[in-house]
């Protein structure tokens, strides 16, 4: 059956050979990959559904989206690390939510950050490992090498087939991305209004898509150089950029805000 679905999904929409390469050929972005290659990759969830991807920090500190938490109580919130699979891993509960001060009601969701703290810290392992924020901003023209992973997204596609991305999803993938002018960005996905403000574009970071797939789930980590360059706040199932938070803007409240206490 899923199967089938699967494969009636691709027959209405025109997937590159590059999305049909993944295991189940649900249209769904990047490769499989092991958690050992992106040991910082964690689930936030929310009474025990995944909501958005997290990022390790350090041992006490998760990155993700400040969306992603709006009207979501902190008793019920919780992060899963060190599994492939993300309803699976070590499940972690959550303390305390800090959105970032300029997350609400910023035209722009250029500051779209919220930092989760654990009640416990993490125990560092070949599957749990911290990533450091970049120390430079990207630079589109570099020759950097630029990777997103994550799981799919269960906000923006979901509605299409639903087989697909209740299995298919779930299962931890990793692309090589190209960066790209976020003027050039902004053009093209023209009619969001809050990527419309050109006081905002410094605060993002966006990556090109040569064909049509589905982007990963919000939060996901853009790593650059092997260290962390952004979170993915918006993208969808077509050749449109995927816009990324900037974090290399946000270094200074990021550090400040993660300090061991």
């Amino acid at each position: 059956m899923l199967r089938l679905a699967c494969v009636l999904f691709l027959a209405i929409l025109p997937w590159s050979a590059d999305a049909q390469n993944v295991n189940d050929n649900c249209g769904l972005s990047g490769n499989v990959t092991a958690i050992k290659d992106v040991p910082w990759i964690a689930s936030v969830q929310h009474d025990n559904k995944h909501i958005c991807i997290g990022t390790i920090l350090n041992t006490k500190h998760i990155l993700t989206a400040s969306e992603c938490l709006k009207s979501r109580k902190i008793p019920g919130l919780k992060v899963r690390v060190g599994n492939a699979n993300r309803d699976s891993g070590l499940a972690m509960a959550v303390c305390k939510v800090l959105p970032h001060p300029n997350s609400v009601g910023q035209k722009g969701f250029g500051s779209n950050l919220a930092l989760l703290t654990l009640c416990e810290p993490l125990t560092p392992s070949e599957e749990v490992k911290e990533i450091a924020i970049v120390d430079t901003e990207p630079d589109k023209d570099s020759k950097a090498e630029a990777s997103v992973a994550g799981w799919g997204s269960l906000s923006w596609w979901r509605w299409i087939v639903k087989p697909c991305w209740t299995v298919s999803s779930a299962v931890l993938r990793k692309s090589n991305v190209q960066l790209m002018d976020v003027d050039k960005c902004a053009s093209e996905r023209k009619g969001w209004n809050w990527f419309s403000n050109p006081l905002a574009t410094d605060l993002k970071v966006c990556t090109a898509k040569k064909e049509k797939y589905c982007s990963f789930d919000k939060g996901a980590p853009l790593v650059i150089d092997g260290k962390l360059a952004g979170i993915l706040v918006l993208g969808d199932c077509d050749r449109k950029p995927d816009v990324f938070v900037s974090l290399f803007k946000h270094k200074t409240w990021l550090q400040a805000n993660t300090k061991d206490t």
